[in-house]
């Protein structure tokens, strides 16, 4: 009976093990923390979306402060970016039009419930069942992007994340 449990344990064991060196994040990418200070004519820009997109890879994203700093984060709570080159955007986050979906700025606190539609195929259990509706978040009504496209929806801005700190500081300029 003992060596019947005992060869039953092994290939348990074994499952086990490599269950757990498969899931042991062989996706890590290397990171580097980036900070800086966005301007707009010499003064400092706040509110401000940055989002650094590597050439592969997700992006960071970072919100300017009231003094214009920012650092950016990874997934949503690793600091920094991929280290690597990237294309970066600066924008207010403003509206160019009515908004497709929802994304990582639309603020659900000030929906009106009312503003939901219908899934075109609801749930089986109920038909009065609230997931048979989604939000649809309204824009915000806060005026014209006052970054220029080539900062952000045409972007020119580069730069490039090393290991470590990394300090990096844009000076944008309406013409």
């Amino acid at each position: 009976m003992t060596c019947i449990l005992r060869m039953s344990l092994k290939p348990c064991l074994l499952l086990i093990l490599t269950c757990c060196l498969g899931c042991s994040g062989g996706s890590d990418v290397e990171l580097g923390k980036v900070t800086g200070l966005v301007t707009m004519n010499g003064e400092p820009l706040a509110d401000a979306i940055v989002v650094f997109k590597p050439a592969e890879g997700n992006p960071s994203t970072g919100r300017t402060d009231s003094n214009g700093n920012y650092d950016l984060t990874y997934l949503g709570n690793s600091p920094g970016a991929i280290v690597g080159k990237h294309s970066v955007r600066i924008t207010t986050g403003q509206p160019l039009g009515e908004m497709a979906g929802v994304n990582a700025d639309t603020d659900f606190a000030s929906m009106d419930s009312a503003d939901t539609i219908d899934i075109s195929t609801p749930p089986a259990e109920s038909e009065a069942d609230v997931t048979m509706r989604r939000a649809r978040p309204k824009p915000k009504k806060t005026g014209k992007e006052v970054i220029p496209a080539r900062y952000n929806t045409k972007t020119e801005l580069q730069a490039e994340v090393t290991d470590g700190e990394n300090v990096i500081d844009f000076d944008l300029s309406i013409d």
